[in-house]
């Protein structure tokens, strides 16, 4: 294991392991190492933990510069300094959990205010990456080497350590609302509709534990004047909802063997909702369905009793054929036995492409092999 203090010394490291044509694989805080396929064993393991300096912080600019070791939760305690947060929002069990900036923009992640803000690849406004040569890379700005006709920081945003290793990135941010306040609505029919109402919410979550009923979180922010009307109208409008506090399980994956994530169009979302419950009651396996009614959920499958492997092939068939071509599913998390047993990706859009990107960025598969999507 090697952990490099500068972004110079990552470099060396990276440069040396290429001329020895050993694998890379890095580590940060590990919220994600459950992830995606467990990859193979690497040659170097690189822990980015002491790239945690923050480089930049300009409130006026609405701008924080940091190492990809910088914790997301140290760097919320910086911003707030200035009354302000991280524009994109991250999950809440990552970020309790020590996730830090270099692996959230590497596995994309992303917690449950996504209705009006960006997608992070849109927010992080610059990336400093050495590739797998060690050649140090920045997007924009002082160019070190220009890597031409691609945009770095959008490219190693979800690309999982397989293209090159984040070592500093630069995100924006935003003005921290004065408060929040949550409303619960009960079932999942009213949740597009508050997507697009005049509450203007934050998000709308549901959540649906295994045998139960769905409920839609409605969440809004801002000033506390604003906040109170707000969440008045919404209780005022869809029958039997309530005011409620932040729930439990908010930003926060369902605890199971084997995460499925589905993504639809949120105007079927409701219909996904009633097919989950009746493929639960088809099947005899505990299905928790946990997402956002912009139509990206986390199936988590099975119970720490029962080998999931099964339940999970069944489930991404049934749920491929359901949908058609407007779902995708694919196994987020599982077991490594689980893997090689079902069919994880499907189809992938736009694999060929990515395949070609891989190959020019890291044509000896040095970095990362087999964490990306479909396995690259």
């Amino acid at each position: 294991m090697a952990r490099p203090e500068s972004v110079e010394e990552l470099s060396e490291i990276v440069g040396r392991a290429h001329r020895e044509s050993r694998t890379i694989a890095v580590y940060g805080g590990g919220t994600a190492l459950d992830d995606h396929p467990p990859g193979h064993t690497p040659g170097l393991l690189i822990d980015i933990g002491g790239l945690n300096q923050v480089i930049e912080h300009s409130p006026g600019d609405l701008v924080l510069v940091a190492g990809a070791g910088a914790t997301i939760a140290d760097l919320n305690a910086v911003a707030e300094t200035g009354d302000q947060e991280l524009l994109p929002d991250f999950p809440a069990d990552r970020t309790d959990s020590g996730s830090t900036l270099g692996g959230a923009i590497a596995t994309r992640s992303v917690g449950p205010r996504r209705i009006g803000r960006l997608p992070l690849r849109e927010v992080v406004l610059g990336v400093t990456v050495v590739l797998a040569d060690g050649t140090i890379a920045k997007a924009g700005g002082k160019v070190v080497k220009n890597v031409a006709g691609y945009d770095l920081s959008k490219l190693m945003t979800g690309s999982w350590g397989t293209l090159g290793i984040i070592a500093s990135a630069a995100l924006r941010l935003y003005p921290k609302p004065q408060t929040q306040g949550y409303v619960e609505i009960p079932g999942a029919e009213a949740a597009l509709e508050a997507i697009g109402s005049q509450v203007a919410p934050a998000a709308v979550e549901i959540d649906r534990s295994p045998g139960g009923q769905a409920s839609t979180v409605v969440m809004v922010e801002g000033l506390e004047e604003s906040v109170t009307s707000r969440t008045e109208s919404i209780v005022n409008t869809y029958p039997g909802a309530q005011r409620c506090v932040e729930p439990s399980w908010w930003a926060r994956r369902a605890q199971a063997p084997v995460t499925i994530r589905a993504s639809v169009s949120p105007a079927l979302v409701p219909q996904l909702v009633g097919e989950i419950a009746r493929l639960e009651d088809t099947i005899g396996y505990p299905i928790q369905l946990r997402g956002s009614a912009m139509g990206v959920f986390d199936l988590g499958i099975g119970d720490l009793d029962s080998d999931p492997t099964i339940a999970t092939r069944v489930v991404l068939e049934h749920l491929r054929s359901w949908g058609q071509k407007q779902l995708s599913a694919t196994v987020l998390c599982a077991p490594a036995s689980v893997w090689g047993e079902v069919d994880a990706w499907g189809e992938i859009p736009g694999f060929g492409l990515m395949r070609t990107v891989k190959d020019q960025f890291d044509p000896d598969g040095l970095l990362s092999p087999g964490r990306g999507i479909g396995g690259l």
